[in-house]
């Protein structure tokens, strides 16, 4: 029988490793813009990344029955699905994405092999379609703590690195600091540790089968305080009512997390359900009862995500949100199930209902990228019904995420909102608003430019102290927007320069600095400075205003005068003594 150590060679992981890093430096160098290429671009990522990492977790064991067989459609399934979704996103980098986008493209496929991978580590030799679940539950958990000790190996690596180079910068060498921040040595190197470190956990099974019990010993320790929390909280909430709950506006985040950490824990203590419980009768019991108030909390989770699915319409995000709390709710029918059949090894049926749970799961990931079922479109839709809705107000709808954060779903509905305006439309006013918005969201380059024009537009004008000044393209109000105000603000022209075009004082109830306002060469507004009050004190409120009003005031010149060398101009700041 060979040593484990010839069947993991290190330059094979180190090899798988490399291979990785360049992959992901190559797509984030020259990322294509067909959409063919990005598809296969997409897939390509996937297919060396996540088809990596299972190969690497599966090296030695691929011809044991017929494992292969298994792994190859686990490996090419998530590069089918990156390959439809690359198509969706016209991106400059391959990791160009929003923080929702990128939960979609990266963690859905991680997750999806992540699940799977146990299910080919544990096959059962003698029988084909039949598996282990001794196995099954030791590499789930086992997978895991080989992940986080290769990312621990990572995270000491780059510690060194950094130290490596901030010892050479204090000697004048700055090479080294150039090559580590370099984007080739991030990627390849991180991969290549990544590699090496899950190579040196699984040669190391038995620290992996310690770290394994440290951690259900834990979990042994800790469920008791989750189910004190889940059985007050089931006491408390006939007393304080719903309300406190929905006010919070993070109840489904907070219930989802609670359920699973939960679930998470009982497993740890169960085991793979052929251990003898660790657990006085009482404290079963109470478990038992906690258990059985799962669904509730899911049930609760659902709902207050129905709530704000309703005020705001769908996002990928919501959606997930639903998928995981549909998911939480299967899993707490059927922790009370194996409460209520009381086998005679302590919620043993979890051993029958955990399995095919964990492929629901893994369905639901797929379906995620059908066309019709993606989150991307059903997102895109609920906005666009939203948008065209008289009932509900534009301010509970999101044109930017059609156009930036829903890929080519997003896209083309807000191509048919723009038809739909070219049309007879009931409500005038809001056809009007509509149109704004699509000219700001027309002028803005990303998500968050767009919000923030909405954020300027949606503001109140800020009033005026004698004779406003023009603003055609509204950049005098982004600019006294980004100054905010700390009391009631007015706005009033004046020339301080006398050249014929006017600056703009900012009134914001400050009486020690004035910020100033004017025109640049290329067009629009922005921020020159500020005026500070070197002496007593300006009057507040409306007698300031009056004032400049009156025209009661005068230009002083400066104290100091500009000198020039050679061209240049240097002159005091304003405000300055």
């Amino acid at each position: 029988m060979q040593p484990v150590i010839e069947q993991r060679p290190l330059m094979v992981y180190l090899a798988v490793g490399l291979l990785q890093g360049l992959t992901l430096w190559m797509a984030g160098e020259s990322w294509p813009h067909g959409s063919v290429w990005r598809s296969l671009c997409s897939a390509l990522i996937v297919l060396v990344v996540v088809g990596g990492w299972q190969l690497q977790m599966l090296w030695g064991q691929l011809r044991e029955a017929d494992r292969w067989k298994l792994l190859l459609p686990a490996i090419l399934l998530p590069a089918a699905l990156a390959a439809w979704l690359g198509v969706q996103f016209d991106q400059p980098r391959w990791y160009y994405f929003d923080e929702t986008t990128g939960t979609l493209l990266l963690w859905s496929h991680l997750a999806l092999a992540y699940i799977l991978t146990p299910f080919i580590q544990a096959r059962d030799p003698a029988h084909r379609w039949r598996f282990d679940y001794s196995a099954l539950y030791r590499h789930a958990w086992n997978n895991g703590l080989l992940l986080f000790m290769a990312l621990v190996m990572l995270g000491v690596f780059w510690l060194l690195i950094w130290l490596w180079a901030g010892l050479f910068s204090m000697l004048g060498v700055d090479q080294f600091k150039r090559l580590f921040n370099s984007s080739g040595f991030v990627w390849v190197a991180s991969a290549t540790v990544v590699a090496a470190g899950l190579r040196i956990g699984l040669e190391r099974g038995q620290v992996i089968d310690a770290l394994r019990n440290v951690l259900q010993a834990m979990c042994r320790f800790l469920l008791p305080l989750t189910v004190v929390i889940l059985l007050l909280f089931v006491v408390f909430l006939p007393f304080t009512g719903l309300a406190p709950l929905w006010a919070t506006r993070h109840a489904t985040p907070i219930l989802l997390a609670l359920v699973f950490a939960h679930i998470a824990l009982l497993n740890g203590v169960v085991q793979d359900g052929l251990q003898r419980s660790h657990y006085p009768r009482p404290l079963r019991l109470l478990a038992d009862a906690s258990s059985l108030c799962l669904p509730l909390l899911a049930g609760l989770a659902m709902h207050a995500l129905w709530l704000r699915i309703d005020q705001y319409g769908l996002t990928p995000d919501r959606v997930l949100a639903a998928l995981l709390a549909l998911v939480a709710m299967v899993h707490g029918l059927a922790l009370v199930r194996a409460v209520i059949r009381r086998d005679a090894a302590w919620l043993s049926g979890l051993r029958q209902s955990n399995p095919p749970l964990a492929l629901f799961a893994a369905c639901l990931l797929v379906l995620m990228h059908v066309p019709a079922l993606s989150p991307l479109q059903l997102s895109a839709a609920s906005q666009y019904q939203r948008l065209l809705s008289d009932e509900v107000p534009v301010e509970r709808t999101d044109m930017g995420a059609l156009r930036f954060q829903l890929g080519e779903p997003g896209r083309r509905y807000l191509q048919a909102l723009r038809q739909q305006l070219g049309e007879r439309w009931e409500d005038e006013a809001r056809r009007t608003g509509l149109q704004a918005d699509l000219q700001r969201l027309d002028k803005a380059d990303h998500y968050w430019a767009w919000k923030r024009e909405q954020e300027v537009a949606a503001a109140p004008p800020v009033p005026w102290i004698g004779e406003p000044v023009t603003d055609e393209d509204g950049s005098l109000a982004r600019a006294v927007s980004n100054q905010g105000c700390l009391a009631e603000c007015r706005l009033f022209a004046v020339d301080l320069d006398r050249d014929g075009q006017f600056e703009v004082l900012l009134l914001r109830g400050e009486p020690r600095v004035v910020p100033v306002l004017g025109r640049i060469a290329a067009g629009g507004w922005r921020w020159l400075g500020q005026l500070r009050v070197t002496a007593g004190a300006l009057p507040e409120g409306e007698a300031l205003g009056e004032l400049l009003d009156r025209g009661e005031f005068e230009l002083v010149a400066p104290r100091f005068s500009a000198i020039e060398i050679d061209g240049v101009r240097l002159e005091p700041a304003i405000g300055e003594p």
